[in-house]
């Protein structure tokens, strides 16, 4: 019996459980960038390793890249740096961001009615106008998030078309006819 530093430990070939094959236990302990070249006479499977390689990065959350070589000698696979961390955090900030984005979205609509609303009635509107009114109707929103929005739909609807901004004024354009 031998007792064995960190170092030691961190280099020797563990052995998973049960029966495990030399390249099974070659693509668990491959460190993150290190490749592996599996060769004919290694792999005795009818399947060839990618079906294994696809079970490792499922059971163990690793991630690989592989592929067979070009002439036929074998296989090549790499274990690629871990992603689940990210994929968590973005996860999460995707579970919170639908139920803001629906309150955005639903603001925006009743903006953009608002705002069609008064464009419609008044034919020439001041931007700073439409802002404080918009502020004073929608007096429970935010102020930020009313005033991007604002900006946001003059925008697209200048960009469609349906009105027109002259500095600090917007109006519906004239109907041309054929």
């Amino acid at each position: 019996m031998k007792k064995l530093s960190a170092e030691e430990f961190s280099q020797l070939s563990v052995k998973g459980k049960g029966r495990s094959s030399a390249v099974f236990n070659s693509l668990i302990n491959l460190q993150e960038g290190e490749g592996l070249l599996i060769e004919q006479k290694d792999w005795t499977r009818k399947a060839a390793p990618s079906s294994l390689v696809r079970y490792i990065e499922k059971k163990y959350q690793m991630k690989f890249s592989f592929g067979a070589l070009e002439n036929g000698s074998g296989w090549a696979v790499q274990r690629l740096n871990e992603v689940k961390k990210e994929i968590k955090k973005a996860e999460k900030a995707q579970v919170e961001q639908p139920k803001m984005n629906t309150e955005r979205l639903e603001m925006k609509s009743e903006l953009t009615l608002f705002y069609l609303g008064r464009i419609s009635m008044n034919k020439i509107e001041r931007v700073e106008d439409t802002i404080k009114a918009a502020m004073i109707h929608f007096w429970k929103s935010d102020k930020k998030m009313l005033q991007e929005l604002f900006y946001e739909i003059i925008e697209g609807l200048s960009q469609q078309g349906h009105i027109i901004i002259e500095g600090d004024k917007t109006y519906l354009p004239l109907k041309k006819t054929l």
